[in-house]
């Protein structure tokens, strides 16, 4: 009686296992935004093009890992609601012309809770700005949609200086960001 019982639960591990696999998947569509401060006022300006792909498994329309998780913005698609001249000081603390593209591409997943309808994704990965790496820990919450989409959403705090960037100016430096930015997201994936 053991034995039939043993064998009973590994086939019915072996389903539940089968039926959890990674998937591929691609951007559907992606809000991305960096907010920041200077000496004058707040500012926030959005990303224009934004790409993304990653590798999923769900089961039974539940989201069970996050396997891999790849993101690229491009520096030129940064448009400031202050004007141009915002954006080319933009670009040029993001050294757009040496280094066109900020990059997220996500190296392990810490953990996946379930929260209510939500599930919270601690990730590690690496940051790509300005020509430097660094290694970050970004936190998300994701929500798998009816149709089977899921939609991330998120936002982490950095630096610029961190990145080795100058701090944007103006008027003859009288004018200067705050060196601390943030990155907000909402990126909806649908199985490729």
């Amino acid at each position: 009686m053991k034995t039939v019982a043993m064998v009973v639960s590994l086939f019915l591990a072996i389903g539940v296992f089968a039926e959890a696999k990674a998937d591929k998947y691609g951007d559907k569509t992606v809000s991305m935004k960096i907010d920041g401060t200077s000496t004058l006022h707040d500012w926030t300006t959005p990303v224009g093009k934004v790409k993304a792909n990653g590798d999923l498994t769900l089961a039974n329309g539940e989201l069970q890992s996050v396997n891999a998780m790849w993101v690229q913005a491009d520096v030129l698609s940064i448009k400031s609601e202050k004007g141009e001249d915002m954006d080319e000081k933009i670009y040029e603390a993001l050294k757009s012309e040496e280094h066109p593209k900020i990059t997220f591409n996500m190296t392990s997943m810490k953990s996946i809770k379930k929260v209510g309808a939500e599930y919270v994704v601690e990730t590690v990965g690496d940051m790509t700005i300005a020509g430097a790496t660094k290694k970050i820990d970004m936190t998300v919450k994701g929500t798998v949609q009816p149709n089977g989409d899921v939609v991330f959403t998120g936002s982490v705090k950095m630096m610029m200086t961190h990145y080795g960037m100058d701090r944007p100016t103006a008027m003859l430096g009288m004018i200067k960001c705050g060196d601390a930015i943030t990155v907000s997201f909402t990126l909806t994936m649908k199985k490729s």
